[in-house]
């Protein structure tokens, strides 16, 4: 199985076999929060993997982890066929059978599904999003990967992970309620798995933009050289496993 890192925030491509696997894509130049891009949105610093390599085609599932905008962007799904199997959260659902996907796989904590090639695993997420998203593993029989966008759930007991793919950068809304890891829980979260390899995601929080940005506290630990040993680091890097 390869990793690829699909964009310079916190989409993933994984290709296996035939299979080309895209989570929480965003193909845009622009990522805003529908209706009301005020609130919130961010700008491409580089082009995405799969427009960048012409593969948008040539994605055979999506996932997407969480029904919130910088997950489950419009415009860049809309790049994708209707029938195109789609496996995520219940709330993410709705908002994507509204905009006609017909092939929309809802979920279940605790739960496999066949994707492709690959064994979909779905694990509680931690708090404070524990109830509407998701994390998860990919399995190809051979290799593992863990993928948690928020908060580890340090209650989880998964075995056999090679890489980990899991925030750093910490953000805090109104700078109590805690919704991205620091650089220790990190490396903690790291070592309960006995991944040999860590890979970072949600990179750069403080380049979303937006008068929801002013209610965040952010600690950015990412562009530090002292942190754990990382792969993937920009667009289009890749590891295999």
């Amino acid at each position: 199985m390869q990793i690829i890192r699909g964009d310079d925030y916190q989409s993933w491509v994984y290709a296996n076999r035939d299979d080309l696997v895209v989570v929480d894509p965003w193909l845009t130049k622009r990522q805003v929060f529908p209706g009301l891009n005020f609130l919130l949105h961010r700008r491409a610093l580089e082009e995405s993997y799969l427009i960048k390599n012409n593969l948008v085609n040539k994605v055979t599932h999506i996932i997407i982890t969480a029904h919130f905008s910088d997950h489950l962007d419009l415009d860049s799904l809309n790049l994708f066929k209707k029938d195109i199997p789609i496996f995520t959260s219940h709330e993410a659902s709705k908002v994507l059978i509204k905009n006609g996907f017909t092939n929309v796989t809802v979920v279940e904590i605790n739960k496999s599904y066949k994707v492709g090639s690959l064994k979909l695993d779905i694990y509680q997420a931690g708090k404070p999003y524990h109830t509407t998203t998701f994390a998860y593993t990919l399995d190809d029989s051979k290799s593992k990967v863990f993928h948690e966008s928020h908060m580890f759930n340090k209650n989880l007991n998964i075995e056999n992970v090679d890489a980990c793919i899991m925030t750093v950068d910490m953000v805090k809304v109104f700078g109590l309620v805690q919704v991205s890891m620091n650089q220790e829980q990190a490396r903690s979260s790291q070592s309960i798995l006995n991944a040999k390899y860590f890979i970072p995601t949600g990179i750069a929080p403080s380049q979303t933009k937006g008068l929801i940005s002013y209610l965040l506290s952010i600690k950015e630990f990412y562009q530090e050289n002292e942190f754990l040993p990382s792969v993937c680091r920009k667009v289009g890097d890749s590891l295999s496993i």
